[in-house]
């Protein structure tokens, strides 16, 4: 009888669940990674615009009664902080690539298409550059957050000023560090 439930019921159920346990997961050609956005230094301006809305903000930096958050890769959005409570956007520096900034004495330091610029900046009303010095041996264009696929870079295209993540076909380019 035992016999018989064994060879019957318990065979077959252990023969699925073993099959089940080989079965192998094809790779996918579509995954999901990032494609690099480019810019180009001579098209792209430092200048000052109306506010924009915040998307994707990064390091936060207090000068005075001002309140500055980078908007990765895109700009520096500026805020009257006269009342941290409720500060009122007044402005947005628009620096394709820019990811860093300090100031000192009325001048913005900051990173702009892999090079180092230094603005004058007062009031926030206008703004004057002072200087540039050329960072050529600075990877604008590192890769996205490792474990990730990419598209491959094309330096004929410019600059590397930031990822979108999408989907995209696998690649032969995948960070790992």
């Amino acid at each position: 009888m035992i016999k018989q439930y064994i060879s019957k019921y318990i065979f077959p159920i252990f023969l699925l669940l073993f099959s089940v346990g080989c079965w192998v997961d094809e790779d996918k050609d579509i995954v999901e990674g990032y494609r690099p956005v480019y810019g180009t230094q001579d098209a792209d301006e430092i200048k000052l615009i109306a506010p924009q809305s915040i998307k994707n903000p990064g390091k936060i930096y207090v000068y005075g009664n001002f309140l500055l958050v980078n908007e990765t890769a895109k700009g520096i959005h500026v805020f009257d902080n006269q009342n941290p409570e409720a500060p009122e956007a007044i402005g947005f520096i628009q620096m394709l690539g820019n990811t860093d900034m300090a100031v000192r004495n009325d001048i913005l330091y900051a990173d702009h298409m892999g090079d180092l610029v230094a603005l004058e900046i007062h009031d926030f009303e206008k703004l004057t550059e002072q200087g540039t010095l050329s960072l050529q041996n600075w990877n604008l264009g590192l890769p996205p957050p490792s474990g990730a696929y990419f598209q491959c870079v094309d330096a004929s295209k410019g600059l590397v000023i930031g990822w979108e993540k999408m989907i995209t076909p696998k690649t032969d380019c995948y960070a790992i560090y």
